[in-house]
């Protein structure tokens, strides 16, 4: 038989603490009942527009030109301008290029840009365009060297 004295202190303990939650959880559902808790709230939705990333930083990350320009240098040979690539194993890759005034985009090697263009291949610094992926070279394009190089 065991006496009072002898018993865990850790028992007392889960005791006490498991009774506290009884009474919490008691409280907690006589105030539900009451109308106290869990008072219903106008629910409301904000619509946040993110901004599209700028040209020039999304240039920069792509390896472009890191001085920042007051206006970007005349292309009188094309209507596209080369603002950075990512270059892979061969026939493979990504440039980033701006059409006229339009916003940058990104075109995979071998996609179709505007005017019946195809992206025929991306260098470490360069992009040819040309009427069809395996054909003739229309435009080369080339990043410009970064400053101190």
């Amino acid at each position: 038989m065991l006496l009072a004295s002898s018993r865990p202190w850790a028992l007392y303990l889960v005791t006490f603490v498991t009774a506290l939650l009884a009474a919490a959880s008691a409280v907690y559902w006589a105030l539900g009942l009451a109308g106290v808790v869990g008072q219903q709230m106008q629910a409301t939705s904000v619509m946040v527009a993110s901004p599209a990333p700028d040209a020039k930083d999304l240039a920069r990350a792509l390896g472009g030109d890191l001085v920042p320009q007051s206006k970007p240098a005349p292309n009188t040979n094309t209507q596209y301008q080369l603002l950075g690539v990512v270059a892979g194993p061969v026939g493979k890759g990504y440039a980033l290029l701006a059409e006229g005034g339009a916003p940058a985009k990104t075109y995979a090697v071998g996609a179709a840009l505007g005017g019946g263009q195809v992206l025929q291949s991306v260098s470490v610094r360069g992009a040819k365009i040309g009427s069809t992926q395996q054909g003739d070279t229309v435009v080369e394009l080339s990043l410009p060297k970064p400053p101190g190089l």
